[in-house]
């Protein structure tokens, strides 16, 4: 059992990690981001927009969780700026959530069989895996939450682990957004579920854990205030609800509805009600799950392909047999609620919902739940089923591999901004400080990219931001009619405008530039798109 483990354990390693650099293809300005707010951290103690330790990050005005730039700066000391280096981190953090997971299960359940299928179903996550290779913050919670549930149940019985456990559950609130939400939910539902255990515990050892608690909950309170708030009012559901309502009130109304029920029916608090039920419902869909899968390549996911595998739909179907079947309900239930928080968070965010990112923190309930269902499966009804299921799930991984290392970098490429890294490192490589560099903000947060290739010292940078003007309705960087950081300028380039111009770059995506005209260098997508220009003047 215990080398089955460490090989499991294993193949989640090399799944994470092999090819980092180029799987996903492309390099996004928020891997960049938190790989230079890290990197500013190290060198001063401040973030690129020069807040002292922040706890939350302001990036491009979007307001990031910190913990994952924290994480990253040991990495960065001894490592660098790298594509590397940013999603190192995260590939470890991957593979000790399948060891938290093993954990999880093995003191709830006291299974080991249980605990190794759900670390074995993890660690070939095709949902996991391709969280688990990007500087992507959301992958996070899948370590912290089932790891910091462990300890609060392995504290029932030995106190002092109930520390261990407050602390871990209290830092992933700082992992991403969306476990803001879910990990107050489940911590309560961990204490109603086990509250016979609790009150047993010694009151001074309660009121302590309580105070870990209290004080994480009132930091991550305050995030809303200083930034965070923004970032959730910015993507929620309610934007244009009030609007669309409006629309079929009206429409309604030259329907021949009564105005009273057209106003019952249509208003912006149904028209909200309603989009967070379609997002709620959209990610326990058949297309989320098995057939269609993400929304977006943004994250490196595969639009087309469902976040499990189809050998997977038996196991989740028998669950509920599973769950019928046992006495003890409570570490079920536990699974359960942790499974139907999960997309909370993600369901009041606009957009068609299927979002992958936003959505991963109730991935390790969803693989304990198939583990669960995967013992119901009939084995050993007939010698044929077991070898045949087995040669079936493997071609099914296979087809992932092949899709993941092979495919997906002209799937994904575009909406990975390929380019954009390569461009800056080019520049940085054949261009000097005398030379004005014009850089098209169509390129997405490109000065990110420039401030990470170069290495720019933070304290200049910090000094730079201060003149980046926002606010009176803009609130993200790329809304900035224009910016500097050094000789680099960022604006929208109209070629009109440099027509005399001298010892000047211009760089910009196709766009920018007409196709008759030939340009210096061109960065190309995998796809054999052209996805960065540059013409010298």
């Amino acid at each position: 059992m215990k080398w089955l483990l460490v090989g499991i354990i294993l193949l989640g390693f090399l799944l994470r990690t092999i090819s980092l650099g180029n799987h996903p293809a492309g390099f996004t300005p928020d891997e960049a981001s938190f790989g230079y707010d890290a990197y500013s951290i190290l060198k001063t103690g401040k973030d690129q927009w020069g807040n002292p330790f922040p706890l939350v990050l302001k990036s491009f005005g979007d307001y990031k969780a910190p913990l994952y730039s924290y994480i990253l700066i040991p990495f960065v000391a001894l490592g660098g700026l790298s594509k590397e280096v940013v999603r190192f981190p995260n590939a470890i953090i991957g593979t000790l959530a399948i060891i938290a997971t093993y954990l999880l299960v093995l003191e709830i359940f006291k299974k080991k069989d249980i605990a190794l299928i759900a670390a074995f179903l993890l660690s070939i996550s095709s949902w996991h895996i391709m969280m688990s290779r990007g500087g992507f913050e959301a992958n996070l919670t899948t370590l912290f939450l089932p790891l910091g549930l462990y300890f609060l149940l392995k504290g029932l019985t030995n106190n002092k682990y109930l520390y261990i456990g407050s602390l871990i559950l209290g830092l992933n609130m700082f992992t991403y957004h969306a476990a803001k939400v879910a990990t107050p939910i489940i911590i309560l539902s961990f204490l109603f579920l086990y509250k016979k255990e609790i009150l047993d515990i010694k009151r001074t050892k309660i009121f302590f854990i309580a105070i870990i608690f209290a004080i994480f909950g009132s930091l991550t309170l305050y995030t809303f205030i200083i930034g965070a708030g923004t970032r959730a009012k910015d993507v929620n559901i309610f934007g244009g609800a009030t609007q669309e309502a409006s629309n079929f009130y009206h429409q309604g109304i030259n329907s021949g509805l009564n105005p009273l029920i057209a106003k019952i029916i249509y208003n912006k608090y149904t028209i909200s009600l309603k989009r967070f039920t379609n997002n709620y419902v959209s990610y326990f869909s058949p297309q989320f799950l098995f057939s269609s899968g993400p929304a977006e390549a943004t994250y490196g996911m595969i639009p087309g392909r469902g976040v499990l595998y189809w050998f997977e739909l038996p196991f989740l179907l028998l669950f509920f047999v599973s769950f019928a079947k046992t006495k003890s309900k409570r570490g079920y239930t536990l699974i359960i609620i942790w499974t139907l928080i999960a997309p909370v968070a993600a369901s009041l965010a606009a957009g068609p919902g299927y979002a992958a990112n936003r959505a991963e923190i109730m991935l390790p309930a969803l693989t304990i739940l198939l583990a669960l269902g995967s013992l119901e499966f009939p084995w050993n009804k007939n010698k044929l089923i077991t070898p045949i299921y087995i040669a079936f799930s493997t071609f099914l991984f296979l087809a992932f591999i092949q899709d993941y290392f092979i495919v997906s970098p002209s799937k994904t490429s575009h909406a990975m901004l390929y380019g954009n890294y390569e461009a800056a490192s080019w520049l940085s490589q054949n261009t000097n400080k005398n030379q004005k560099i014009i850089i098209d903000k169509s390129l997405s947060e490109p000065h990110i990219y420039i401030a990470f290739v170069n290495k720019w010292y933070p304290k200049s940078y910090q000094e730079a931001t201060k003149g980046w003007i926002m606010g009176n309705g803009v609130n993200w960087v790329d809304q900035i009619p224009d910016y500097k950081l050094g000789n680099y300028e960022f604006k929208t380039v109209r070629l009109d405008e440099y027509a005399t111009a001298k010892n000047t770059i211009l760089v910009g995506s196709d766009e920018t530039f007409p196709q008759s005209l030939k340009v210096d260098k061109t960065f190309i997508f995998p796809n054999a798109d052209p996805a960065v220009k540059i013409l010298k003047l």
